[in-house]
C-alpha cells in the first residue's frame, strides 16, 4: 500500500494486454451482443443510418455501465496510456481528454513519461477504468485523432492557402465539440448556465477509489484562453457532426492500432 503496487504481481500475473482482453465483450450477454451489432451498422454508407446506430450503441453502453454501479460488486480496474508522450500538447488534447471522461466512463490524468526522441521527461493522458471501457475509450481517443488529421488535410487543400499549427487546433477543437454536441443530443442532460445541455454524470466510488490510491496528490491546471479563428472552428464542429464511431472488426495483420482488438473466443476469431 505504502507503494501503491498492486499485490497481485507475483506467480503467474497477467500481463496488461491479457486483462485488458479479459474485458472483451461477452456473446452470451445480450445487451453487449446489441452494442455490437450496432456500432457494426455505423460502419454504414448511409450517414444517417450509421449516426442513428452509433448513438443507439452509445445510449445501451450507458444502460449497461448504470446496470454495472448498480450492483456494486467489486471491480477490476487498469491503467493505460492513450497517444504519445509528448513535452507539449495542444488544447484539443485535453479537450479529447474531457471529452472520454464525459462519455465513455473512464478518468483521465496527465502523468510525466519519458519523451524517448527528446531524450526528455514530457507528460501523457493516462486513462483508467474497467478493462472493457479502457479499451473502448482508448479506440475512440485513435478513431478521433486520425479522422481530424484527416479531415485537416482536406480542409488545407480546399482552402487552398498556408495554415498554420494554431490553426489546426481551432479545427481540431471544433471537431471535438461538434462530436460532442452529437454524443450529448442523445445523453441524459440537464439544463446548465443560459439553457445550456450539461451532461448528468455517472459517478462510479470505485473508480475514483482506484484513481486515488494511484495518485494521491492531484491537482487541476487552469489554461488561459486564447485566440481563435472563429470561422476554422465553426467549419471544425460541422465537420465534428457528421463524426461516427464504428466498431473495428477483428485485429488483422498490419493493421494494428486502427481498429479495436477482440480477445480470442469472443467471437469464435
Amino acid at each position: 500500500r505504502l507503494l501503491h503496487a498492486n499485490p497481485g504481481a507475483s506467480g503467474r500475473f497477467e500481463t496488461l494486454h491479457e486483462r485488458l482482453a479479459g474485458g472483451a465483450l461477452n456473446p452470451e450477454d445480450r445487451l453487449i451482443v446489441r452494442i455490437r451489432k450496432l456500432m457494426a451498422l455505423a460502419r454504414s454508407r448511409n450517414r444517417h443510418e450509421a449516426e442513428a446506430a452509433m448513438l443507439k450503441a452509445h445510449e445501451l453502453m450507458r444502460k449497461h455501465h448504470v446496470a454495472i454501479l448498480a450492483e456494486k460488486t467489486r471491480r477490476n480496474f487498469a491503467s493505460v496510456f492513450v497517444g504519445r508522450p509528448a513535452l507539449r500538447h495542444f488544447r484539443e488534447a485535453y479537450e479529447l481528454a474531457h471529452l472520454l471522461q464525459e462519455f465513455y466512463f473512464v478518468e483521465g490524468i496527465w502523468i510525466q513519461a519519458y519523451v524517448v526522441e527528446k531524450g526528455k521527461m514530457g507528460r501523457v493522458l493516462e486513462i483508467s477504468g474497467t478493462p472493457r471501457n479502457v479499451r473502448m475509450a482508448g479506440y475512440v481517443h485513435d478513431y478521433v485523432r486520425r479522422f481530424i488529421d484527416r479531415e485537416w488535410e482536406r480542409y488545407r487543400k480546399e482552402r487552398a492557402r498556408a495554415l498554420g499549427r494554431h490553426r489546426k487546433t481551432d479545427f481540431a477543437l471544433g471537431v471535438i465539440r461538434g462530436f460532442r454536441s452529437t454524443l450529448l443530443s442523445r445523453a441524459p442532460a440537464r439544463k446548465g448556465p443560459e439553457g445550456a445541455r450539461e451532461l448528468v454524470k455517472l459517478k462510479d466510488p470505485q473508480l475514483d477509489g482506484y484513481v486515488r490510491e494511484r495518485y494521491p496528490s492531484i491537482r487541476t491546471i487552469h489554461r488561459k484562453a486564447v485566440r481563435r479563428d472563429l470561422s476554422i472552428l465553426d467549419d471544425g464542429i460541422q465537420r465534428g457532426r457528421r463524426l461516427v464511431i464504428a466498431e473495428g472488426v477483428a485485429e488483422q495483420a498490419g493493421d494494428r492500432g486502427k481498429r479495436l482488438p477482440q480477445s480470442r473466443g469472443s467471437d469464435g476469431s
